[in-house]
């Protein structure tokens, strides 16, 4: 497993002294000097990572929270060890009063636990708790400043790098506190549980079916000939491909169909992440030839065909050479390399999901489509011109869609939106599920 650390670079050094006894986790440091370079960060390595670990809570929470990366993320838990050694230190080495300090990103249930432990009244410690941190970095820093300039407190613990840096410039007293050399080993040892089953999963097998349609891209019908002086250099290019990713290719002689047989890892690193499939753009350019390309994964070689069927059946009703995925819990992933992919499942146990598909009549695969498609705009009201482009149908289909939502109670109308012509505005209606 390829793991990218982030965090301040002493934490990020630790974590490569602690990690380098796991062979199986290859490790790509990442230091920052400030948390918001979090994001270029991850940018930096997303197509090389299969994980990240957060050296603090907050990018941790940040990265989550606004779903920066769909790779498995880790950080360090602050456990009630690691302050009950920062306030010994705060009170032997620097002589400030334990029983009137603010302290960060911490449980504020916990803290309490630990004061009571030391017989010490919580009335004037002051905690700006984990479950506030939605708060930027200026936040925080306020949060101990404002406290300490008002003589509340005497001094500041926090866990954020930038934070610590900012109020020793403005000389308050305060201490930084990290996870204990036993929490990093113990979070060491879930990741290399977790890159196994990675490991598993990456060795699993992925079968592609790849369709060539019977037009050309400029919708000219091909002649027998023609089409199979194309389908055998596009068999070659197959072939080419296959070498470098080590996958092995079939071509069926009953139908127009090439099948794939390639490891998910492989496939992953081809595609970097899903984010395109390179072998499409080519092939339209070099051959002019439309393709439709099914991908499936499951638990077993039949399952995972019965996947890639279905989803090559996903693809031949878009209107572009595309591709789609169907994994063994049956999400649906494409267009994969359009603006407008989509990720939705065609089964769920959500009972609310499940209850507005029996309101509104519509199937399952179309309520998380519909919610997929929110989630990507980041939104709750759109038009059916918005599903219309994000589920590649027609307007009408899409009118019936949002018609079906509003007699069902998914869906309700709040105003207009101007589109940029000079035509009619479209309706906006509001749609929650949950």
């Amino acid at each position: 497993m390829k793991l990218g650390i982030i965090g301040p670079k002493d934490l990020v050094k630790k974590s490569i002294n602690i990690g380098q006894r796991y062979e199986e986790i290859d490790m790509i440091p990442m230091p920052y000097i400030d948390e918001k370079n979090t994001m270029d960060n991850i940018r930096l390595i997303e197509s090389q990572a299969d994980a990240f670990l957060f050296t603090g809570f907050l990018p941790y929470y940040n990265v989550k929270h606004n779903r920066l990366t769909d790779k498995e993320i880790f950080y360090y838990p602050i456990l009630g060890s690691a302050l009950y050694r920062v306030l010994l230190k705060m009170k032997n080495s620097y002589g400030v009063d334990i029983g009137q300090i603010s302290i960060d990103t911490l449980d504020k249930e916990e803290i309490h636990e630990i004061y009571e432990d030391l017989g010490i009244s919580t009335k004037d410690i002051y905690v700006n708790d984990a479950h506030l941190s939605n708060y930027n970095r200026d936040d925080y820093v306020n949060f101990h400043y404002q406290l300490y300039s008002d003589k509340k407190t005497k001094g500041a613990i926090t866990s954020i790098n930038s934070v610590y840096e900012r109020l020793v410039d403005l000389k308050v007293p305060v201490l930084k506190i990290e996870p204990t050399k036993y929490t990093m080993k113990d979070t060491f040892k879930m990741i290399s549980i977790a890159s196994k089953t990675h490991l598993a999963k990456n060795n699993q097998i992925l079968i592609m079916i790849i369709d060539i349609d019977k037009y050309s891209l400029n919708g000219e019908k091909l002649s027998n000939i023609e089409m199979q002086e194309k389908r055998l250099q596009l068999h070659q290019t197959l072939l080419d491909y296959s070498r470098i990713y080590q996958a092995s290719v079939f071509s069926s002689a009953e139908s127009e169909e090439f099948i794939v047989l390639i490891t998910k890892g492989m496939f992953q690193e081809y595609t970097n992440s899903y984010e395109d499939i390179p072998m499409v753009n080519e092939i339209k350019s070099k051959f002019s030839l439309s393709i439709n390309i099914g991908i499936g994964t499951g638990i077993n070689a039949l399952e995972a065909e019965e996947n890639a069927r279905r989803a090559l059946l996903l693809s031949k009703k878009s209107k572009e050479s595309a591709g789609y995925l169907i994994d063994q819990d049956k999400v649906v992933l494409g267009p994969i390399g359009s603006k407008n992919r989509l990720e939705y499942k065609l089964k769920t146990e959500n009972k609310d999901l499940l209850s507005w598909s029996e309101k509104t009549g519509l199937s399952i695969s179309n309520i998380t489509m519909i919610e997929s498609l929110l989630n990507n705009m980041k939104t709750e009201s759109i038009t059916a011109s918005d599903i219309q482009k994000g589920l590649n149908i027609s307007l009408r289909s899409a009118n019936r869609i949002m018609k079906k939502l509003v007699d069902g109670g998914a869906a309700v109308e709040v105003g207009l939106e101007q589109s940029g012509g000079r035509g009619r505005p479209s309706k906006l209606y509001r749609i929650k599920f949950h």
